[in-house]
């Protein structure tokens, strides 16, 4: 039931959804590579600056210094944390009918904006900024009351984390340079930033928490340990692309860079364990410094806080960096000599993760703000389609193996059924053989000791030669009768001098010559012959004997006895007048050639005769021992 279940569970049809959010991905790569134009805009790059500095104030204080734009905070500006930037620009005379705006490719990670001292456009508190903001572009529309020929200023206020107190350099404060354009220029540039930077990594984010929750369920199923490394490294990483790109967490800034930073190694050392496991690799001493590993990080940090995060930060995710790049080669080469749909596996998920973080470079609308978010997401994602087809083929294999076996199985049932019916069948003819045998015996020795000894005493008390005779006669026929029912077998040898015997002895009685033809081996021979075979052979050749005494008139008799793998031959012939072609098969009244036939039927075999009118008789009895 569970293999069922988990073939039924990895069929590609029930992953429809996860068809459908690539393809609406796939859209949002080309609604990105379309962003708006910047025709007609300036961009502001030189800015005073004054750090430190807080208030509401509309006059720029006098420590100010003059900065190129972007300008990230390289160090901390404790005990405040804002910075005052002042953008001159005069409005462009392309259009001067226009609506203008502003746009702010990153500001992080709480601003205010005024436009000639007056406020346009604000984010997040400058009381308590959070880096979370860091990557949504700011578009904000310029009034054109307030807007002046020349002379403008763009006044921003800006309160963030400095470089050294934050997790990436991404989510460090920071001001890019601004842009001053057309609205309807620049909101589809605004859009598409925010799309690419948010949207698309969101969704790929999104996919890949439902894949490391369909991993989970798929190890709980099929008891493989790398799905439930993998799945806890594609939920781990969801996560933290989520909390790395916008998620806010009701606690103060600095910890949830530190979260980040502690949730890093973990989500890696996880993906490690899944390519350790599916390639079959188990290394104890490494398992254990990793697991020291994901523990040193976080008390590293602890030691840091809250001014060295960044520079602690750093080296342990290039240290994390090389060891998955390490244990990706590793992979890839048991694979290569172990299992080849495996390696394709794997080279796919690294092929997609190079030309998606190619594609970052290539589609990005502006500054390229945490590379490879969008690759590890479609890493995963092809990885995970390509184990479920692995193991769609395996469970479909190993459901047609085991289909196979029940077929075997049934056929080897039927199959030992029929034995079992022959061997009731053969038991059952043993045992009618053994009833009928031991009847057999009874009757025989009832023959033996009641109608023998009656007549035995005749052949001693009759007076008369003739009932002396038949006595003696009846008597031998009773004891063939009786060796024919106990069943006793008789060596070929011996049978043959009991034939010899006593055809000699009614031969020289009628007056006929014999000749006897055995070869020497065959009277030496201890082959066996049955008791039911002896006794109708011994029938058939006294039947032959009498016919030669009563009826061809013969003076010569000649029988030969032969022998060779698996049959027995006896041939008698005689130089008599022959049969009549009138009388063949009616002589002595019923008891003659058609009886001898009958007798070797019954046996299994045939009794032959050639005759012909003054040509003697032949008789071939042939009888398979």
């Amino acid at each position: 039931m569970r293999v069922r279940a988990l073939a039924q569970a990895l069929h590609p049809a029930r992953w429809g959804l996860l068809l459908v959010a690539l393809g609406i991905v796939v859209l949002w790569g080309f609604e990105v590579a379309g962003s708006g134009t910047t025709r007609g805009s300036v961009l502001l790059r030189e800015a005073q600056v004054a750090r430190g500095v807080a208030g509401n104030g509309t006059e720029l204080p006098a420590n100010t210094s003059r900065i190129v734009l972007p300008d990230v905070w390289e160090r901390s500006q404790r005990p405040d944390t804002h910075a005052w930037y002042r953008i001159e620009f005069d409005r462009p005379a392309s259009a001067p009918d226009t609506l203008m705006a502003a746009y702010l490719e990153q500001v992080c990670a709480s601003y205010e904006v005024r436009l000639n001292g007056q406020l346009i456009d604000m984010r997040g508190s400058l009381v308590a900024p959070r880096p979370s903001d860091c990557y949504e572009p700011a578009l904000m529309v310029l009034p054109p009351t307030l807007l002046k020929p020349s002379g403008n200023r763009l006044d921003v206020r800006v309160a963030g984390l400095a470089l050294p107190q934050v997790a990436a350099r991404e989510r460090a404060a920071q001001l890019s340079a601004v842009r001053i354009g057309a609205f309807t220029d620049l909101e589809p540039l605004h859009r598409h930033t925010r799309n690419y930077n948010l949207g698309a990594a969101h969704a790929l984010a999104t996919v890949a928490g439902v894949i490391g929750l369909a991993a989970l369920a798929l190890k709980a199923l099929s008891q493989l340990p790398y799905f439930g490394y993998f799945g806890a490294a594609s939920l781990g990483w969801a996560v933290l692309c989520g909390l790395l790109t916008g998620a806010a967490l009701p606690v103060p800034a600095l910890w949830t860079e530190l979260l980040i930073c502690t949730l890093a190694p973990p989500v890696g050392v996880a993906g490690i364990l899944f390519l350790m496991r599916y390639c079959g690799l188990r290394v104890v001493w490494l398992e254990v410094a990793l697991a020291l590993q994901c523990l040193m990080v976080p008390a590293s940090l602890a030691l840091a806080a809250p001014e060295r995060v960044h520079s602690v930060a750093l080296p342990w995710v290039i240290i994390l960096t090389l060891e998955l790049a390490a244990t990706l080669a590793v992979f890839l080469r048991r694979a290569w000599r172990f299992s080849r749909p495996d390696f394709w596996i794997g080279a796919a998920a690294t092929l997609a993760f190079v030309l998606t973080l190619a594609g970052e470079w290539l589609l990005r609308p502006g500054v390229l703000l945490l590379p490879g978010k969008h690759a590890i997401s479609v890493a995963v994602i092809v990885m995970f389609a390509g184990m479920v087809w692995r193991m769609h083929q395996l469970f479909q294999g190993a459901i047609a193996a085991a289909e196979q076996g029940r077929i075997q199985a049934e056929r080897r049932v039927i199959d030992i059924t029929a034995d079992m019916e022959q061997n009731y069948g053969q038991m059952a003819e043993l045992r009618v053989e053994q009833v009928t045998t031991r009847e057999r015996k009874r009757i025989a020795a009832d023959l033996h000791d009641d109608l023998g000894a009656k007549l035995l005493t005749i052949v001693h008390t009759s007076e008369n030669d003739r009932i002396a005779t038949l006595a003696r006669e009846a008597l031998e026929e009773m004891r063939l009768s009786v060796r024919g029912l106990t069943g006793r077998a008789m060596q070929v040898g011996d049978a043959i001098g009991d034939w010899r015997s006593e055809v000699m002895s009614r031969l020289s009685q009628g007056g006929v010559e014999l000749t006897w033809n055995t070869p020497d081996e065959l009277l030496m021979s201890e082959r066996a012959m049955s008791a039911r075979a002896y006794v109708q052979t011994t029938r058939i050749l006294r039947e032959a004997v009498s016919n030669v005494l009563k009826h061809s008139g013969a003076s010569r008799c000649e029988v030969s006895i032969r022998q060779d793998h698996s049959d027995f031959e006896l041939t008698i012939s005689d130089n008599g007048k022959g049969i009549p072609i009138a009388l063949d098969g009616k002589l002595d009244r019923g008891h003659g050639m058609s009886t001898m036939k009958g007798r070797a039927k019954q046996l299994q075999g045939q009794c032959l005769v050639e005759s012909g009118p003054g040509y003697g008789t032949t008789i071939r009895l042939t009888l398979p021992l």
